[in-house]
C-alpha cells in the first residue's frame, strides 16, 4: 500500500493505492495525524486505486472522522473503486460523508 498526502491551504488530499489492512494501518494513522495537526479543514480521500479496506482501516478512518469534525473539519471521498464504494455504502459511511464512485 502507498499513501500520497498533499496539504495545500486548507485542503488535504490523500491518495491510497493497494490494500489497506491491519498490517499497514499504522501508515494511514500517521498520515491522518499529520492532517489533523495541520491547518486543513477538508480531507479529500482518493480511494480509486485502493482495492480493499479492512475493518482496521475503516476504524482508523472513523476515529479520525470523529476527531476531525470535532475541530470543524470535513471528509469527502472524491473517488473510490467499486469495491470500496460498495463497502462504504453497506456500512452506511456515505451517510457520514460524501462518497463518490470512480
Amino acid at each position: 500500500m502507498t499513501i500520497d498526502l498533499q496539504i495545500k491551504n486548507n485542503v488535504a488530499t490523500m491518495k491510497i493505492e493497494g490494500i489497506l489492512n491491519s498490517e499497514n494501518a499504522h501508515q494511514l494513522q500517521e498520515k491522518l495525524t499529520e492532517v489533523y495537526n495541520s491547518d486543513a479543514t477538508l480531507l479529500e480521500l482518493d480511494l480509486f486505486e485502493c482495492r480493499n479496506i479492512s475493518s482496521t482501516g475503516i476504524g482508523k478512518i472513523l476515529l479520525f472522522y470523529k476527531d476531525f469534525i470535532g475541530k470543524g473539519g470535513e471528509i469527502e471521498v472524491v473517488r473510490s473503486s467499486n469495491s470500496v464504494y460498495e463497502l462504504f455504502s453497506m456500512l452506511k459511511l456515505n451517510q457520514l460523508f460524501t462518497v463518490n464512485l470512480g
